[in-house]
């Protein structure tokens, strides 16, 4: 018999293919987003399937998103399953980017995660079971520049993550982390919008980041064409709530296996020499 999973920011991307493993799976599915209206796509690709799914809107930013869980608790009864997959990014030079850009950044990622976490907890300890899965990234582990906000709330993430582990397994808890590499879904890079990622601003503004600008975002846009669709990251997550055991670590994708593996064996000097040639950085004078 499959278990009750809530899972945010289920429009498109990581999340959609979430819920629609997870259902697959026969799993009974919450699938959550902030504007119900985009949820054409997750209907219909879990029609395609043959599952079924309820689609109800949540909003993590919002003040009364602790509220909104509870109501879907009382609606659907406890959740097993946790999946705390809604985010954003804006990508960019950190001296470029607003005060307003950088806190929706934290708000979503980091906040609004805790929040719906904080909200499920209470009946996950009077069930004494339940698993609490965090979509983090390579991103939470190798930082790259033009993604410094946006790698800065995905280390919160895994750090909140690790601590969070040791205080809810006494209750018979399990905390996941997911952590994907280059996959093609709507949080990738370029495409956000002003004043984040630079594609479609104008040139003039890119000041004195403009050649690094330019770099990386081509670089981005050629690993955007070649990325993989996010189905292995919905499949693993779906996998993570069947498993009696599941692991606390699960990188996706070959580029986040590798880079990360060269980042804890390489020198750090030698490491950053390699993405200084990767981006044609400058050295500092």
């Amino acid at each position: 018999m499959g278990e009750l999973v809530l899972i945010t920011g289920t429009s498109s991307g990581i999340g959609l293919s979430a819920a629609v493993e997870c259902a697959a799976a026969g799993h009974r599915v919450i699938a959550t987003m902030r504007s119900p209206e985009r949820g054409k796509p997750l209907l219909e690709a879990a029609a395609a399937r043959g599952v079924s799914l309820d689609v109800e809107q949540l909003d993590v930013t919002a003040a009364g998103a602790a509220d909104k869980i509870r109501e879907l608790t009382l609606k659907y009864g406890p959740v097993y399953a946790l999946v705390n997959n809604a985010g954003i990014a804006w990508g960019g030079a950190f001296e470029e980017q607003s005060e307003a850009d950088v806190r929706e950044q934290f708000e979503t990622n980091v906040f609004g995660m805790m929040a719906v976490t904080r909200a499920v907890l209470p009946s996950m300890r009077a069930a004494e079971r339940g698993r609490i899965i965090n979509v983090s990234s390579l991103s939470g582990r190798v930082a790259f520049p033009l993604l410094s906000v946006y790698a800065a709330t995905k280390h919160a993430v895994e750090g909140f993550s690790e601590a969070l582990r040791w205080e809810v397994e006494p209750f018979g808890i399990d905390v996941c982390l997911v952590e994907p590499g280059t996959f093609k879904t709507s949080i990738s890079f370029p495409g956000s919008r002003a004043p984040g990622p630079p594609s479609g601003r104008d040139p003039a503004r890119r000041g004195v980041y403009a050649a690094m600008v330019e770099k990386v975002e081509q670089l981005l846009a050629d690993e955007g064409e070649r990325a993989p669709a996010p189905d292995a990251v919905g499949k693993a997550i779906a996998a993570l709530v069947a498993d009696p055991a599941p692991r606390f670590r699960s990188l996706i994708g070959i580029d986040a296996r590798t880079l990360v593996t060269l980042r804890r064996v390489v020198p750090d000097r030698l490491f950053a020499s390699g993405i200084r040639r990767l981006l044609h950085l400058p050295r500092s004078r």
